[in-house]
């Protein structure tokens, strides 16, 4: 098991990519510049030191070199031992709709963001059990496998957006079918239990066959119906930071509404409970009172410990190829040959 115990600075990696795109420009520039001033096939004689290669070279070491460091600096650690226990719990897949729609502001912030945040507070609620993430809007997928590894699913949580499916819609019966599949295939008899999280404007067909499949494999459908029956419309943000209100094609505000039958109907022939979001309450209390009832199988968790830093590793290797790069110059070498790697330029 690997892990950096400080991930944060992780996001120092996210100037390498900028340092590359700048240097590519400046390096045309420079380039240009040579060719308007002297001729190509007389640079070799007018600047025959010259090398743009070394120049690469020099800038791909710095930046191998920093982010050997900045790896370091995050501190990784790898576990030195592993430890199996015999745990009880539950199974609970969370079913989360990320069509536009829950960009809706009928919640605060808005319909996504408060349904992360009740994500994050069922998992802190949780004790034993395992969780796993499906996304859905026009399309399906499982975020996150099941995992006891409850802070390993917050991080996921907070990343979620409407951005990671591209195929807008809210297909609940493509996403009902994903969430029954990421449970696995193995046989066993844990408990299960499906958590829809959704505003219900569903716009493909009926999920009642699926609902009845899921079901017949053990499992129970709870539904948290989040946003308002009322409605409201859905702001949008384009590229350049503007908001704008969703229109169809006809150029008509949409209006997104809680589609609470539905959503009812699903929970009540799913053998579970449907509650309504709020502001001010989420109705985690009720989902988990339904799910500390259902039996709690035993099952065997691996638990990593003793963890081991090895930034030192990391650390010797950034130091030394931005070493490296101090002992290559920008041009080339006189005593040495090095017309094969950098005269082509």
């Amino acid at each position: 098991m690997f892990k950096f115990e400080n991930p944060n600075i992780l996001f120092f990696l996210l100037l390498i990519p900028v340092g590359i795109i700048l240097f590519i420009i400046l390096q045309n520039r420079k380039k240009k510049k040579l060719n308007s001033a002297i001729d190509f096939k007389l640079q070799n004689e007018v600047v025959p030191l010259l090398s743009f290669g070394k120049q690469r070279l020099k800038f791909i070491l710095i930046c191998l070199g920093l982010s050997f460091i900045i790896l370091a600096a995050a501190n990784p650690k790898v576990a030195s031992s592993m430890d199996k226990q015999e745990k009880k719990g539950v199974d609970v897949v969370i079913c989360l709709d990320i069509s536009n729609s829950m960009l809706a502001q009928d919640l605060s912030p808005n319909r996504l963001e408060r349904a992360k945040l009740a994500i994050n507070q069922l998992i802190s609620q949780m004790q034993d059990d395992r969780i796993g993430i499906v996304l859905f809007a026009g399309s399906s997928y499982t975020f996150l496998p099941l995992t006891s590894d409850y802070a390993t699913a917050k991080m996921f949580t907070e990343i979620i957006d409407t951005k990671l499916i591209d195929y807008q819609g809210t297909d609940i019966q493509q996403a009902l079918q994903t969430a029954g599949v990421s449970f696995g295939k193995e046989k066993n008899d844990r408990s299960k239990t499906i958590i829809l999280i959704s505003d219900g404007e569903d716009n493909q067909p009926e999920a009642e066959n699926t609902v009845k499949d899921i079901v017949k494999e053990g499992i129970t459908i709870n539904c948290i119906g989040i946003g308002s029956p009322q409605g409201t419309n859905i702001p949008i943000v384009d590229r350049n930071g503007n908001t704008d209100l969703k229109r169809d094609n006809e150029g008509n505000i949409v209006i997104t509404k809680l589609n609470e039958p539905a959503l009812k109907k699903i929970a009540s022939e799913g053998k579970g409970i449907y509650v309504h979001a709020g502001n001010e309450s989420l109705g985690l209390g009720s989902i988990m009172k339904s799910i500390n009832k259902m039996d709690k199988k035993e099952y065997t968790a691996i638990a990593y410990r003793d963890y081991k830093t090895i930034f030192y590793w990391f650390a010797i290797v950034g130091f030394l190829l931005l070493v490296l790069d101090f002992f290559i110059y920008n041009a080339k070498n006189r005593v040495i040959n090095r017309k094969l790697f950098f005269s082509k330029e």
